[in-house]
Protein backbone atom coordinates (compact mmCIF):
# COMPACT_ATOMS: atom_id res chain seq x y z
CA UNK A 1 0.00 0.00 0.00
CA UNK A 2 1.42 3.69 -1.08
CA UNK A 3 2.37 6.34 1.77
CA UNK A 4 -0.14 8.93 2.09
CA UNK A 5 1.48 11.94 3.02
CA UNK A 6 0.30 14.86 5.27
CA UNK A 7 1.92 17.18 2.93
CA UNK A 8 4.00 17.04 0.12
CA UNK A 9 6.13 19.57 -0.72
CA UNK A 10 7.41 21.01 -4.59
CA UNK A 11 11.01 22.59 -4.83
CA UNK A 12 13.41 22.97 -1.74
CA UNK A 13 14.34 26.15 -2.26
CA UNK A 14 13.95 28.79 0.39
CA UNK A 15 10.04 28.34 0.89
CA UNK A 16 9.64 24.75 0.19
CA UNK A 17 12.69 24.09 3.07
CA UNK A 18 11.23 26.34 5.95
CA UNK A 19 8.05 25.46 5.02
CA UNK A 20 8.94 21.32 5.31
CA UNK A 21 10.82 22.05 8.26
CA UNK A 22 7.59 23.43 9.74
CA UNK A 23 5.48 21.29 8.94
CA UNK A 24 7.49 18.26 10.27
CA UNK A 25 8.06 19.88 13.37
CA UNK A 26 3.94 20.12 13.65
CA UNK A 27 3.86 16.17 13.20
CA UNK A 28 3.11 15.99 9.69
CA UNK A 29 4.36 13.56 7.67
CA UNK A 30 6.48 15.60 5.35
CA UNK A 31 8.04 14.75 1.48
CA UNK A 32 9.89 17.11 0.21
CA UNK A 33 10.83 16.92 -3.79
CA UNK A 34 13.55 18.19 -5.54
CA UNK A 35 14.03 18.09 -9.44
CA UNK A 36 17.51 18.79 -8.76
CA UNK A 37 20.41 16.60 -7.09
CA UNK A 38 21.21 18.99 -4.29
CA UNK A 39 18.44 21.25 -2.33
CA UNK A 40 19.08 24.86 -1.58
CA UNK A 41 20.53 25.72 -4.86
CA UNK A 42 19.32 29.42 -4.81
CA UNK A 43 20.56 29.85 -1.52
CA UNK A 44 23.87 29.07 -2.26
CA UNK A 45 24.23 31.70 -4.48
CA UNK A 46 22.38 34.80 -3.24
CA UNK A 47 23.52 37.32 -2.15
CA UNK A 48 27.25 36.61 -4.30
CA UNK A 49 27.30 33.46 -2.56
CA UNK A 50 26.72 35.45 1.40
CA UNK A 51 23.27 35.08 1.55
CA UNK A 52 20.93 38.31 2.15
CA UNK A 53 18.23 36.62 3.78
CA UNK A 54 16.52 39.15 5.60
CA UNK A 55 16.31 43.08 6.13
CA UNK A 56 15.30 45.30 8.80
CA UNK A 57 13.41 47.38 6.66
CA UNK A 58 10.91 45.03 5.00
CA UNK A 59 7.50 46.38 4.63
CA UNK A 60 5.06 45.79 1.95
CA UNK A 61 6.35 49.13 0.55
CA UNK A 62 9.43 46.98 -0.65
CA UNK A 63 7.65 44.72 -2.73
CA UNK A 64 5.43 44.73 -5.97
CA UNK A 65 2.50 43.49 -5.08
CA UNK A 66 -1.17 43.44 -3.24
CA UNK A 67 0.29 45.08 -0.21
CA UNK A 68 -2.40 43.34 2.02
CA UNK A 69 -0.72 39.87 1.06
CA UNK A 70 2.88 41.15 2.64
CA UNK A 71 1.30 42.12 5.27
CA UNK A 72 -0.30 39.31 6.09
CA UNK A 73 3.00 37.25 5.66
CA UNK A 74 4.81 39.92 7.38
CA UNK A 75 2.22 39.19 10.48
CA UNK A 76 3.13 35.66 10.27
CA UNK A 77 7.00 35.71 9.98
CA UNK A 78 8.54 39.74 10.46
CA UNK A 79 12.23 40.72 10.37
CA UNK A 80 12.73 39.71 14.33
CA UNK A 81 11.05 36.15 13.53
CA UNK A 82 13.60 35.90 10.92
CA UNK A 83 16.34 37.05 12.82
CA UNK A 84 15.56 34.59 16.39
CA UNK A 85 14.02 31.57 13.73
CA UNK A 86 17.50 31.69 12.17
CA UNK A 87 19.48 31.96 15.48
CA UNK A 88 17.38 29.37 16.52
CA UNK A 89 19.06 27.45 14.00
CA UNK A 90 22.22 27.94 14.76
CA UNK A 91 23.37 30.56 12.33
CA UNK A 92 25.30 33.43 13.83
CA UNK A 93 23.78 36.87 11.80
CA UNK A 94 25.22 39.98 11.56
CA UNK A 95 23.15 43.66 9.87
CA UNK A 96 24.99 45.10 7.48
CA UNK A 97 24.67 48.51 5.85
CA UNK A 98 20.67 49.27 4.90
CA UNK A 99 19.47 46.57 7.01
CA UNK A 100 20.59 43.42 5.02
CA UNK A 101 20.99 40.68 7.24
CA UNK A 102 24.21 38.17 6.43
CA UNK A 103 25.43 35.18 7.99
CA UNK A 104 28.11 36.10 10.34
CA UNK A 105 30.81 33.73 8.64
CA UNK A 106 29.85 35.36 5.37
CA UNK A 107 28.76 32.03 3.36
CA UNK A 108 25.39 31.05 2.59
CA UNK A 109 26.50 27.52 3.28
CA UNK A 110 25.68 28.33 6.97
CA UNK A 111 22.00 28.96 6.20
CA UNK A 112 21.66 25.94 3.76
CA UNK A 113 23.47 23.50 5.84
CA UNK A 114 21.48 24.73 9.30
CA UNK A 115 18.17 23.94 7.02
CA UNK A 116 19.52 20.70 5.82
CA UNK A 117 20.21 19.45 9.30
CA UNK A 118 17.21 21.10 10.85
CA UNK A 119 15.35 18.99 8.30
CA UNK A 120 16.85 15.64 8.99
CA UNK A 121 16.41 16.11 12.72
CA UNK A 122 12.51 17.25 12.43
CA UNK A 123 11.78 13.59 10.28
CA UNK A 124 10.67 15.17 7.01
CA UNK A 125 11.41 13.49 3.75
CA UNK A 126 13.87 14.76 1.02
CA UNK A 127 14.02 13.30 -2.18
CA UNK A 128 16.41 14.69 -4.88
CA UNK A 129 16.36 14.26 -8.60
CA UNK A 130 12.53 14.28 -8.62
CA UNK A 131 11.02 16.51 -10.93
CA UNK A 132 7.46 16.33 -10.54
CA UNK A 133 5.69 16.47 -13.91
CA UNK A 134 2.15 16.15 -12.83
CA UNK A 135 -0.53 16.82 -10.13
CA UNK A 136 -4.08 15.18 -10.04
CA UNK A 137 -6.73 15.77 -7.44
CA UNK A 138 -8.09 12.34 -6.84
CA UNK A 139 -10.34 13.65 -4.71
CA UNK A 140 -9.92 14.17 -1.84
CA UNK A 141 -6.04 13.61 -2.42
CA UNK A 142 -3.42 14.12 -4.69
CA UNK A 143 -1.31 12.47 -6.84
CA UNK A 144 2.08 13.42 -7.64
CA UNK A 145 4.07 12.01 -10.85
CA UNK A 146 7.81 12.89 -10.83
CA UNK A 147 9.76 12.31 -14.51
CA UNK A 148 11.68 9.91 -13.18
CA UNK A 149 8.19 7.60 -12.44
CA UNK A 150 8.12 8.53 -8.79
CA UNK A 151 4.16 8.61 -7.68
CA UNK A 152 3.52 10.29 -4.41
CA UNK A 153 0.39 10.13 -2.73
CA UNK A 154 -0.60 13.59 -0.30
CA UNK A 155 -3.24 15.05 1.20
CA UNK A 156 -2.07 18.78 0.74
CA UNK A 157 0.46 19.96 -1.79
CA UNK A 158 2.70 23.18 -1.43
CA UNK A 159 4.37 24.62 -4.80
CA UNK A 160 7.45 25.99 -3.53
CA UNK A 161 8.89 25.81 -7.18
CA UNK A 162 10.40 29.06 -7.86
CA UNK A 163 10.37 31.02 -10.82
CA UNK A 164 12.59 30.92 -14.12
CA UNK A 165 15.03 33.52 -13.01
CA UNK A 166 18.64 31.90 -13.25
CA UNK A 167 17.93 28.76 -15.24
CA UNK A 168 21.44 28.13 -14.70
CA UNK A 169 20.73 27.02 -10.95
CA UNK A 170 17.53 25.56 -11.38
CA UNK A 171 15.32 28.30 -12.75
CA UNK A 172 12.86 26.87 -14.72
CA UNK A 173 9.21 27.27 -15.95
CA UNK A 174 8.19 23.89 -14.24
CA UNK A 175 6.25 25.55 -11.35
CA UNK A 176 4.02 27.65 -13.85
CA UNK A 177 2.87 24.55 -15.53
CA UNK A 178 2.11 22.75 -12.86
CA UNK A 179 -0.27 26.12 -11.11
CA UNK A 180 -1.83 26.29 -14.49
CA UNK A 181 -2.42 22.90 -14.61
CA UNK A 182 -4.27 22.90 -11.29
CA UNK A 183 -6.69 25.67 -12.93
CA UNK A 184 -4.33 28.92 -12.12
CA UNK A 185 -3.95 31.82 -14.04
CA UNK A 186 -0.34 33.03 -15.07
CA UNK A 187 0.96 36.28 -15.21
CA UNK A 188 3.64 36.08 -17.87
CA UNK A 189 6.94 36.63 -16.01
CA UNK A 190 9.25 38.73 -16.89
CA UNK A 191 13.43 39.18 -16.00
CA UNK A 192 13.91 41.58 -12.82
CA UNK A 193 16.77 42.71 -10.18
CA UNK A 194 19.00 42.20 -12.82
CA UNK A 195 21.10 44.72 -15.70
CA UNK A 196 19.33 47.62 -17.71
CA UNK A 197 20.64 47.49 -21.20
CA UNK A 198 21.18 51.21 -22.82
CA UNK A 199 20.53 52.93 -26.22
CA UNK A 200 23.50 55.07 -25.22
CA UNK A 201 26.99 53.60 -26.29
CA UNK A 202 29.32 56.50 -25.58
CA UNK A 203 28.85 55.23 -21.60
CA UNK A 204 30.19 52.27 -22.08
CA UNK A 205 32.80 54.69 -21.37
CA UNK A 206 32.25 54.08 -18.08
CA UNK A 207 32.76 50.48 -17.85
CA UNK A 208 33.48 49.32 -14.41
CA UNK A 209 32.72 52.77 -12.72
CA UNK A 210 30.86 52.67 -9.34
CA UNK A 211 28.98 55.95 -7.93
CA UNK A 212 26.44 57.01 -5.81
CA UNK A 213 23.32 58.11 -7.63
CA UNK A 214 19.57 58.11 -7.76
CA UNK A 215 17.64 56.86 -10.54
CA UNK A 216 13.91 57.96 -12.19
CA UNK A 217 12.24 55.92 -14.60
CA UNK A 218 10.03 57.58 -16.04
CA UNK A 219 7.15 55.24 -16.11
CA UNK A 220 3.47 55.58 -15.16
CA UNK A 221 4.12 55.99 -11.94
CA UNK A 222 7.92 56.83 -11.91
CA UNK A 223 9.86 54.89 -9.72
CA UNK A 224 12.79 55.87 -8.08
CA UNK A 225 15.81 54.17 -6.25
CA UNK A 226 18.82 55.40 -5.05
CA UNK A 227 22.18 53.50 -3.94
CA UNK A 228 25.33 52.41 -5.86
CA UNK A 229 25.25 52.56 -9.36
CA UNK A 230 27.81 50.53 -11.52
CA UNK A 231 28.51 51.29 -15.26
CA UNK A 232 29.16 48.08 -17.88
CA UNK A 233 29.87 47.92 -21.48
CA UNK A 234 25.92 47.39 -21.97
CA UNK A 235 24.69 49.83 -19.76
CA UNK A 236 24.13 50.01 -15.62
CA UNK A 237 23.71 47.73 -12.75
CA UNK A 238 23.57 48.40 -9.03
CA UNK A 239 20.95 48.48 -6.91
CA UNK A 240 19.88 52.34 -8.57
CA UNK A 241 19.54 49.97 -11.58
CA UNK A 242 17.93 46.67 -9.96
CA UNK A 243 15.91 48.77 -7.97
CA UNK A 244 13.81 50.23 -11.03
CA UNK A 245 14.27 47.51 -12.82
CA UNK A 246 10.78 46.31 -12.28
CA UNK A 247 9.02 49.23 -13.78
CA UNK A 248 11.12 49.10 -16.45
CA UNK A 249 11.04 45.87 -17.06
CA UNK A 250 6.75 46.04 -17.46
CA UNK A 251 6.99 49.61 -19.06
CA UNK A 252 9.23 47.80 -22.34
CA UNK A 253 6.63 46.15 -23.52
CA UNK A 254 5.55 49.41 -24.88
CA UNK A 255 8.76 50.35 -26.21
CA UNK A 256 12.55 52.12 -24.94
CA UNK A 257 12.03 53.59 -21.11
CA UNK A 258 13.12 56.87 -20.39
CA UNK A 259 15.85 56.72 -17.46
CA UNK A 260 16.97 59.79 -15.47
CA UNK A 261 19.91 59.78 -13.44
CA UNK A 262 20.77 62.03 -10.47
CA UNK A 263 24.78 62.22 -9.24
CA UNK A 264 24.08 64.06 -6.54
CA UNK A 265 21.48 61.83 -4.56
CA UNK A 266 23.13 63.18 -1.11
CA UNK A 267 21.95 66.76 -1.48
CA UNK A 268 18.69 67.78 -1.30
CA UNK A 269 19.22 71.46 -3.99
CA UNK A 270 22.21 69.74 -6.53
CA UNK A 271 21.32 72.86 -8.46
CA UNK A 272 21.69 75.43 -5.78
CA UNK A 273 25.06 72.92 -4.52
CA UNK A 274 26.52 73.79 -8.09
CA UNK A 275 25.45 77.34 -8.52
CA UNK A 276 26.85 78.14 -5.39
CA UNK A 277 30.58 76.10 -6.50
CA UNK A 278 30.50 78.15 -9.68
CA UNK A 279 30.53 81.35 -7.72
CA UNK A 280 33.92 80.22 -5.50
CA UNK A 281 35.25 78.07 -8.39
CA UNK A 282 34.44 79.19 -11.71
CA UNK A 283 38.19 80.04 -12.87
CA UNK A 284 38.62 76.67 -12.79
CA UNK A 285 38.63 74.90 -16.17
CA UNK A 286 36.25 72.40 -16.18
CA UNK A 287 37.79 69.60 -15.23
CA UNK A 288 39.43 70.78 -12.45
CA UNK A 289 36.09 71.85 -11.31
CA UNK A 290 34.32 68.93 -11.14
CA UNK A 291 37.05 67.47 -9.62
CA UNK A 292 36.37 66.68 -5.95
CA UNK A 293 32.78 65.93 -6.47
CA UNK A 294 32.50 63.87 -9.79
CA UNK A 295 34.38 60.63 -10.57
CA UNK A 296 37.50 61.90 -13.28
CA UNK A 297 35.42 59.65 -16.47
CA UNK A 298 32.57 60.81 -15.53
CA UNK A 299 33.20 64.36 -15.71
CA UNK A 300 35.33 63.96 -18.89
CA UNK A 301 32.16 62.38 -20.51
CA UNK A 302 29.85 65.53 -19.13
CA UNK A 303 32.26 67.81 -20.42
CA UNK A 304 32.43 65.82 -24.27
CA UNK A 305 28.09 65.27 -24.00
CA UNK A 306 27.40 69.10 -23.17
CA UNK A 307 30.44 70.75 -25.02
CA UNK A 308 32.51 73.03 -23.19
CA UNK A 309 35.26 73.66 -24.04
CA UNK A 310 38.26 72.25 -21.67
CA UNK A 311 40.69 74.88 -21.81
CA UNK A 312 37.86 77.80 -20.54
CA UNK A 313 36.95 78.85 -17.36
CA UNK A 314 33.61 77.75 -16.88
CA UNK A 315 32.82 80.81 -15.40
CA UNK A 316 33.37 81.87 -18.84
CA UNK A 317 30.65 79.26 -20.25
CA UNK A 318 27.33 78.77 -19.83
CA UNK A 319 26.92 75.85 -17.54
CA UNK A 320 22.66 75.00 -16.77
CA UNK A 321 22.81 72.63 -19.27
CA UNK A 322 26.05 70.69 -17.61
CA UNK A 323 24.02 70.96 -14.09
CA UNK A 324 20.83 69.99 -15.51
CA UNK A 325 22.32 66.75 -16.52
CA UNK A 326 24.36 65.79 -13.54
CA UNK A 327 21.04 65.91 -11.76
CA UNK A 328 19.27 64.25 -14.75
CA UNK A 329 21.09 62.65 -16.97
CA UNK A 330 18.68 61.02 -19.51
CA UNK A 331 19.01 57.55 -20.97
CA UNK A 332 17.28 55.45 -22.65
CA UNK A 333 16.77 51.24 -21.81
CA UNK A 334 16.50 49.54 -24.65
CA UNK A 335 16.28 45.92 -22.83
CA UNK A 336 16.47 43.79 -19.96
CA UNK A 337 19.43 41.64 -19.57
CA UNK A 338 19.10 37.83 -20.02
CA UNK A 339 17.29 35.65 -17.70
CA UNK A 340 20.42 34.08 -16.91
CA UNK A 341 21.45 37.40 -14.85
CA UNK A 342 18.04 37.99 -13.21
CA UNK A 343 17.83 38.00 -9.73
CA UNK A 344 13.78 37.28 -9.72
CA UNK A 345 11.39 36.94 -12.22
CA UNK A 346 8.30 39.72 -12.04
CA UNK A 347 4.88 37.90 -12.84
CA UNK A 348 3.91 34.71 -11.85
CA UNK A 349 0.77 32.95 -10.26
CA UNK A 350 -1.83 35.52 -9.56
CA UNK A 351 -2.35 36.43 -6.03
CA UNK A 352 -6.05 36.81 -6.10
CA UNK A 353 -6.38 33.28 -6.43
CA UNK A 354 -5.34 32.32 -3.43
CA UNK A 355 -6.69 33.14 0.45
CA UNK A 356 -3.79 35.72 1.65
CA UNK A 357 -4.52 34.75 5.53
CA UNK A 358 -2.78 31.13 4.12
CA UNK A 359 -1.74 31.10 0.73
CA UNK A 360 -3.97 28.09 -0.18
CA UNK A 361 -5.30 28.35 -3.44
CA UNK A 362 -8.85 29.45 -3.94
CA UNK A 363 -9.13 27.69 -7.30
CA UNK A 364 -7.75 24.23 -5.93
CA UNK A 365 -8.20 23.73 -1.88
CA UNK A 366 -5.85 21.57 -0.58
CA UNK A 367 -2.64 23.41 -2.45
CA UNK A 368 -1.06 25.88 -1.37
CA UNK A 369 1.49 28.39 -3.24
CA UNK A 370 4.43 30.36 -1.78
CA UNK A 371 7.57 32.32 -2.83
CA UNK A 372 8.65 33.39 -6.11
CA UNK A 373 5.76 31.33 -7.92
CA UNK A 374 3.40 33.83 -6.54
CA UNK A 375 3.31 37.28 -8.79
CA UNK A 376 5.34 39.11 -5.91
CA UNK A 377 8.82 40.70 -6.58
CA UNK A 378 10.56 42.52 -4.27
CA UNK A 379 13.63 44.91 -4.34
CA UNK A 380 17.45 43.94 -3.68
CA UNK A 381 19.00 43.77 -0.32
CA UNK A 382 17.35 40.34 0.99
CA UNK A 383 13.24 41.04 0.42
CA UNK A 384 12.69 38.39 -2.01
CA UNK A 385 14.29 35.65 0.11
CA UNK A 386 11.98 37.09 3.26
CA UNK A 387 8.93 36.69 1.52
CA UNK A 388 9.98 33.10 0.62
CA UNK A 389 10.90 32.46 4.34
CA UNK A 390 7.67 33.99 5.01
CA UNK A 391 5.14 32.87 2.68
CA UNK A 392 6.59 28.73 3.28
CA UNK A 393 6.10 29.68 7.32
CA UNK A 394 2.66 31.17 6.50
CA UNK A 395 1.80 27.63 5.31
CA UNK A 396 3.08 25.53 7.31
CA UNK A 397 1.08 27.16 10.15
CA UNK A 398 -1.68 26.48 8.17
CA UNK A 399 -1.16 22.85 7.54
CA UNK A 400 -0.73 22.35 11.53
CA UNK A 401 -3.92 23.20 11.79
CA UNK A 402 -5.24 21.03 9.12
Amino acid sequence: METLYDVAIVGAGASGLICALECARGGKKTILLEKDTLPARKILVSGNGRCNLTNRHVSPACYHADPKLIESALSHFSFEDCWKYFENLGVLLTEQEQGRVFPATGKATAVADALKVALKEAGAELSTGQEVTHIKHAKPNFILTTKQGLNVHAKNVVLACGSCAYPQVTGTNSGYDLAKMLGHTLIPPLPVLSGLCLKETALARLSGIKCQARTTACTTPPEQAEGELIFTNYGINGPAALNISQAVSRALAKGPVPVEINFFPQLQNPLDFLKARLNTLGQRKPKNFFAGILHESIANLLIDFVGLHKQIPVQQQPMQRAFQTLVAWPVTVTAMRPWKEAMVAAGGVKTREINYNTFESLVCPGVFITGELLDVDGKSGGLNLHFAWASGFTVAQALKGK
